[in-house]
């Protein structure tokens, strides 16, 4: 049956109305799903402040055809001696930034529950990179040394210490929320050493700082640090040969490796201290949007949020992560790629979210811009995320500066033309130029 919209202005609309589309773009509001019914003042009130008239789809509201039809005519029959001079208009004003991150928080679990852990923070660095560095440096290596440590009791049969984690990967979320670029630049580091754990520490790490941007509370990030280390507990038990094999996998072998989510969750429901949220990251993270993932091919809204969650950041350290079948992508064409699965496998308005909350070239990355100089970026800039500040590293002819310059992209000339205008132009896959990072790490 053709979908059937009328044209409603929004001073008109009743709960129970079914808004299937906007008189401007969707992501010029802080509306997260393309498509909702009217529940109660709150949205009737958001509505009214960013829209003048909207779409409604008579066949999926609440109230009837005739119902709708019966506003239209009101609106009709009054329009013109109720409608203001045009210099007495009232334009919508655009989005706050709290309103686009609060809705989307509360659209992408009608159950409240992910809601429950916002509560309108605004996360700013507290400390320069440079100074965050150091203890940076000591809360990873320390949740490193004790995550292998707690994978090797694991493997001998013993169970899982979550309080020992916990311990752990506290000092670790304290440096996110004091400067999320120096954890972010210290994971890219990290990861060039192939250990399985750093993938386990690397997908936390991600998983805090989009929780920092969403402006989750203490115990919010608590949960998304845990369940970023545990999401792949369960390969623990898999075998090393399969894990490791460089080629494409046999059926059977692809089989064993799924296992490892019902594995992973079975360890996980066992061990004292883990909440329900923490479970339904590790049975979720290989689940996909469009419901062609596993292990149970759940799609949409059947996927717990912080599932959603974890597959988004769990896929986005795979793709920056060597592999024994596949290069690391620069983090810039990873996050290229999620943009690319947006809608798909993943929702769409979370994987907004997390580039928002990385940055088109998160920190850490190798950059080459427009006048063919290679640059490390260090700092995110929150409002113009394509103009980050960077460290230049090697000049224009690819040799290495004599001084290592810092650059604040946003003080510089970004247009063609002008002079000194410099601008990003490309990503850089790890190691590019003979480059490491770690050299740069303050």
């Amino acid at each position: 049956m053709p979908q059937k919209r009328l044209k409603v202005a929004t001073a008109d609309l009743e709960h129970g109305m079914y808004v299937s589309q906007l008189d401007r773009p969707w992501l010029e509001t802080p509306f997260l799903f393309q498509g909702f019914a009217i529940q109660d003042d709150k949205d009737l009130k958001q509505l009214r402040q960013f829209c003048q008239h909207v779409y409604v789809d008579v066949g999926r509201s609440a109230v009837t055809e005739a119902r709708v039809l019966a506003v239209r005519e009101q609106k009709e029959k009054y329009s013109a001696s109720l409608e203001a001079p045009a210099s007495r208009r009232v334009h919508a004003r655009p989005p706050t930034l709290w309103w686009r991150v609060f809705d989307a928080v509360a659209g992408l679990d009608k159950s409240g529950r992910l809601a429950a852990r916002f509560h309108s923070r605004h996360y700013r660095n507290a400390v320069p990179t440079h100074v965050e560095a150091r203890q940076a440096t000591v809360a990873y290596d320390t949740a490193a040394t004790v995550m292998n440590e707690v994978l090797g009791q694991l493997r001998q049969g013993n169970g899982l210490d979550s309080a020992k984690l916990k311990v752990a990967i506290s000092p670790m979320i304290d440096s996110v929320m004091r400067n999320q670029d120096a954890m972010a630049w210290l994971v890219q580091l990290r990861k060039r050493d192939e250990y399985a754990y750093h993938h386990s520490l690397a997908s936390s790490v991600w998983a805090v700082i989009l929780g920092r941007h969403l402006g989750f509370d203490r115990a919010g990030l608590d949960t998304l640090a845990m369940g970023g280390l545990l999401l792949d507990l369960g390969k623990a038990q898999i075998p090393t040969e399969i894990l490791q094999k460089p080629g494409p996998l046999e059926d059977i072998e692809r089989r064993i490796v799924e296992k490892h989510v019902d594995v992973g969750a079975k360890l996980v429901r066992t061990t004292p201290g883990v909440n329900a949220d923490v479970i339904a990251m590790i049975e979720g993270h290989h689940e996909r949007h469009d419901g062609s993932g596993y292990p149970k091919g759940l799609a949409g809204a059947d996927i717990p949020v912080f599932g959603r969650i974890a597959g988004l950041i769990d896929s986005f350290d795979a793709m920056t992560t060597k592999r024994p079948y596949a290069p690391a992508k620069s983090a810039y064409d990873a996050i290229r790629e999620l943009n690319g699965l947006a809608g798909t496998a993943f929702q769409r308005e979370l994987v907004e979210q997390f580039v928002q909350a990385l940055g088109m070239f998160p920190s850490g990355s190798l950059v080459e811009l427009n006048t063919g100089e290679v640059a490390i970026v260090i700092e995110q800039n929150r409002i113009r995320r394509l103009r980050p500040k960077i460290m230049l590293v090697l000049d224009a002819a690819k040799q290495p500066r004599p001084a290592h310059e810092t650059l604040d992209l946003r003080k510089v000339p970004d247009n063609a033309g002008e002079e000194g205008a410099r601008w990003i132009v490309s990503g850089l896959e790890p190691g590019a130029y003979g480059l490491d990072p770690k050299d740069y790490f303050a």
